[in-house]
């Protein structure tokens, strides 16, 4: 049956040893921008929800990260995950020893704009820059919010990034009225397929959204609406790929470890698409990639990185890494996370990225998309 790469679930091995587990926040975006998060709830009042039980209209959670200049805004720290997910997390592990409070404790560096300096005139030479968006789709049952420290580090090198909760094949979401969806059994091709689908509506409502001009204003006041991109991670990735065949806004897409389903399958793709594999993935030992490979038309590139699994493409290798307790891993986590280190796992997977959007979105060159590089010695270019 067709069957998404990797569980979450799996990685209930890692709470045995948080034990000791301490607060911490992820270390600042390194790009030249500082970033802005909003959390907003998105209603598709002409769409049913396939999984709702009462067929209720489609309703989504996303996560917007906005660049800034550091000079328009101050820096504050916010919680990584709000409380309801975060305490859903505690419990799904707490048989395996984990704390209360564990992911309530991790938090982000950010932003907020600072109201004297934004409204200040300024020439035309120093007015913020229109920004490319990228779009990106998390894990089957994974929350979006385990990738808010890579979402936010692609969005400080000028791009504005939304990740996209999809409810009913994620584990949890969390709306503003403090109401939740939790996963439901997502097992069968059918299931499979129509988790897909919705996912690929789920985008592309998404960028319906931001492409009116009443939102833009208030989430992403610096859009430029004409260059879109989209990655994603697992089934996600699939998302992502399905999405770049049937939205022609989306110009460009990256999958992150993830296997193929769907149309693209059999339709291949005319557009750039990039394939970044954990270590011992790729196009023979998953039949769904050889057979996306042979139909991609347009530019591509199969990519692997060293020492890593499944969740490296997340932020849990990074989670592991704020946390400190690295060496503490057992042998059933690295099987899940891989054993590159977590920051070092976050740099790279990022730089290939921003690589690629920079060239297709920006049009900007840049040589880390033609062959292998001193700087990340980790990357293999499997196929071009």
């Amino acid at each position: 049956m067709l069957s998404p790469t990797a569980s979450f679930a799996g990685l209930l091995v890692l709470a045995s040893i948080l034990n000791t587990v301490k607060s911490a926040s992820f270390p600042a975006p390194s790009g030249p921008y500082n970033t802005t998060l909003s959390i907003v709830q998105l209603v598709d009042k002409h769409r049913r929800d396939p999984f709702s039980p009462n067929g209720t209209a489609r309703t989504i959670m996303i996560s917007v990260f906005n660049p800034l200049s550091p000079e328009l805004c101050t820096p504050l720290t916010v919680p990584y995950m709000d409380t309801l997910t975060a305490a859903y997390q505690d419990t799904k592990f707490s048989d395996y020893g984990i704390p209360a409070g564990t992911f309530e404790s991790l938090e982000l560096q950010v932003c907020q704009p600072n109201p004297a300096k934004a409204t200040c005139p300024k020439s035309s030479s120093e007015k913020e820059p229109k920004h490319p968006l990228i779009l990106f789709s998390p894990a089957l049952g994974t929350t979006r919010l385990f990738y808010s420290a890579m979402a936010q580090q692609v969005a400080s090198a000028g791009y504005i990034v939304v990740t996209i909760d999809h409810p009913y094949d994620v584990d949890i979401v969390t709306f503003p009225d403090n109401t939740t969806i939790l996963e439901t059994n997502i097992t069968t091709d059918n299931d499979v397929l129509l988790a897909l689908d919705t996912r690929v509506k789920d985008i592309t409502f998404v960028l319906n959204q931001l492409s009116l001009p009443s939102v833009s204003k208030h989430l992403a006041p610096n859009i430029d609406i004409s260059k879109v991109g989209i990655f994603g991670h697992s089934l996600g990735g699939a998302a992502a790929g399905e999405a770049t065949l049937s939205d022609h806004r989306l110009q460009s897409g990256i999958n992150l470890d993830g296997s193929f389903f769907g149309a693209i399958t059999e339709q291949g793709l005319s557009k750039p698409f990039l394939l970044f594999a954990h270590e011992g993935k790729n196009t023979t030992t998953d039949p769904s990639w050889a057979a996306v490979w042979s139909r991609l038309r347009g530019w591509k590139r199969e990519l692997m990185l060293a020492e890593s699994a499944h969740y490296t493409f997340s932020d849990l290798p990074d989670v592991v890494q704020v946390l400190g307790i690295a060496g503490a891993l057992p042998d059933e986590v690295a099987g899940l996370l891989g054993t590159i280190n977590g920051g070092r796992a976050l740099v790279v997977v990022t730089a290939y990225v921003e690589a690629f959007f920079d060239y297709f979105l920006r049009g900007d060159g840049n040589a880390l998309l033609n062959g292998s590089s001193a700087a990340f010695p980790e990357v293999t270019f499997v196929a071009a």
